[in-house]
C-alpha cells in the first residue's frame, strides 16, 4: 500500500511540474488565471514538501501515510488548476495565432476589405467566430462546405472583425447563387 501512494504522489509531483513549467512559460500576464497559477504553485510547494517529510519520515521507519495522502492532495488539487491554466493558454494561442496575421487591417473596414480580396485569392478565407452572436449552422457549413477557417469564440473581438465577417457572408452568399 505504501509504495503505491508513494508512486501516485510521485507520478503527480512529475506531472504536475511538468505542467507548472509549461503554465509559467507561456502565461499571460494580462488574463485573470495569474492568482490561479500563484494558487497552483502555492499547492505544488506544499505538496513537495509534505512528500519530501513522508520520504524523511519513511527512511527513519516510522512511515505516516498521512504525509503521503495529504500531499496527493495537494498535488491533485494543483494538477486541476494546471490543466485549467493550460486550456486557457492553449485558447489564447491557437487564437493570437489566428488573428496575429491581422492585426495590422484591425484599424479600418477597408484595410479589412483589401486583405479579405488577398485571401480570397489566396483560397485562405476566415471567419471570426463570435460568442454572443453566433449561428452555429452557418458556420459549419462555412467550415464543412466552403473550407472556411474558423477562428474561435474565444478570441479577442475587435469591430473591424465584422466588416471581414460581412464580406465572408456576402461572398458565400453570391457563390452559392451562381451554384443554384
Amino acid at each position: 500500500m505504501q509504495i503505491k501512494t508513494k508512486h501516485i504522489a510521485l507520478t503527480l509531483f512529475l506531472v504536475d511540474a511538468f505542467l507548472l513549467i509549461i503554465n509559467m512559460e507561456y502565461r499571460d500576464e494580462t488574463l485573470s488565471v495569474i492568482p490561479y497559477l500563484n494558487f497552483a504553485k502555492l499547492l505544488f510547494y506544499l505538496g513537495t514538501l509534505s512528500f519530501v517529510i513522508y520520504l524523511i519520515i519513511a527512511k527513519s521507519k516510522e512511515t505516516l501515510t498521512i504525509t503521503v495522502i495529504i500531499s496527493i492532495i495537494l498535488f491533485s488539487l494543483s494538477l486541476f488548476y494546471n490543466l485549467r491554466i493550460a486550456k486557457d493558454n492553449y485558447d489564447r494561442i491557437q487564437c493570437h495565432k489566428g488573428i496575429s496575421e491581422y492585426f495590422q487591417y484591425f484599424d479600418s473596414c477597408e484595410k479589412i476589405q483589401k486583405r479579405f480580396e488577398e485571401d480570397l485569392i489566396n483560397g485562405e478565407l476566415k471567419y471570426f467566430q463570435d460568442e454572443y452572436d453566433s449561428d452555429l449552422e452557418f458556420e459549419e457549413r462555412l467550415r464543412d462546405e466552403h473550407d472556411i477557417e474558423l477562428i474561435g469564440i474565444s478570441c479577442t473581438r475587435f469591430t473591424v472583425m465584422d466588416c471581414y465577417n460581412d464580406l465572408v457572408k456576402k461572398y458565400i452568399k453570391k457563390k452559392e447563387k451562381i451554384i443554384e
